[in-house]
């Protein structure tokens, strides 16, 4: 039997933002800072932060940011469909 490989999609916080639809990378830097998005983590070696937009038996990224902010009428996340 042959072992499957997992492809993992992961981006800086900065792509990450862009892909999302948000003009500044503040909501997911707060979001980082309380602990929230520690699932969707890839660190590298070198101490570099990458974001996992849909990791395997979780909730999609925006998911997860969708449920952890504050509801606002022009709020990204309300406007975008994913």
């Amino acid at each position: 039997m042959e072992p499957k490989s997992l492809h993992l999609e992961a981006y800086t916080i900065s792509e990450t933002a862009r892909k999302l639809g948000y003009k500044s990378t503040k909501t997911i830097y707060r979001l980082l800072k309380r602990e929230l998005l520690e699932d969707y983590v890839y660190l590298e070696k070198s101490g570099r932060v990458y974001l996992i937009l849909e990791p395997p038996n979780l909730p999609t990224l925006a998911e997860q940011i969708r449920g952890n902010i504050q509801f606002r009428s022009k709020n990204v996340i309300k406007r975008c469909k994913w």
